[in-house]
């Protein structure tokens, strides 16, 4: 008798232990038929594209990306027979006094988002956006006004007076404007300037699932 319940308890056991081992034989593979999809891609294959106020929020927060500072030094003559100051060899002239000094430049130059609004991009409905940068540009600049006396060349007989502080800074003012009207200069940083803030953009962009084109 109770060998009859000892097979029919290990009998229970094994059908037990049958069932269980095909409900994970079925519960596997209902996941490999039916496999779930990735909640975090799932998040991303359901965000939406970006609007105008999104995509100019990113061009602005990235403002000093697309800005360079230079500095220059160029050398700077002041003829007072003649009270020109340059920094151009062929128009150098000597007078009854003259000094030769070196004029420290810092210029800003780019490309100012805070001059980008909403109207500078068109969104498709094909994830094209179409970009309109504003153009590159002087956003600052400062001149170094103190002047190292040691860094000046004086061509001064000893009847004449020596250059004084006010002829120096008159120097470093036309030096400064003749830099700043070099269109040869900044026609080089432009270039440079908008190719790596498209270069930049067009991958951040991408990234956010779009296909950027860049106009003027």
């Amino acid at each position: 008798m109770n060998t009859n319940l000892n097979n029919e308890n290990k009998k229970a056991i094994r059908n037990c232990a049958l069932a269980l081992l095909l409900c994970v034989v079925a519960f596997v593979a209902a996941n490999l038929l039916f496999k779930r999809s990735d909640p975090v891609q799932q998040f991303f294959d359901e965000q939406k594209t970006p609007d105008k106020k999104e995509i100019l929020g990113l061009f602005q927060s990235k403002a000093q990306v697309a800005t360079t500072e230079v500095q220059l030094r160029r050398m700077g003559i002041y003829d007072s027979e003649t009270h020109l100051a340059t920094i151009n060899p062929s128009r150098w002239k000597l007078g009854r006094r003259a000094c030769i000094m070196p004029v420290d430049i810092t210029i800003k130059y780019g490309i100012d988002m805070r001059k980008m609004t909403d109207g500078d991009i068109t969104l498709d409905t094909a994830n094209v956006v179409v970009i309109k940068l504003p153009r590159p540009e002087v956003i600052d600049h400062h001149v170094d006004m103190r002047t190292d006396r040691r860094e000046v060349v004086t061509m001064s007989g000893w009847l004449r007076d020596e250059v004084g502080e006010q002829t120096m800074q008159t120097i470093k003012n036309m030096v400064v404007n003749e830099v700043m009207a070099d269109s040869a200069l900044f026609s080089t940083l432009s270039a440079e300037i908008e190719s790596n803030t498209r270069s930049l953009f067009r991958s951040l962009l991408m990234q956010m699932g779009l296909k950027p084109q860049f106009i003027r």
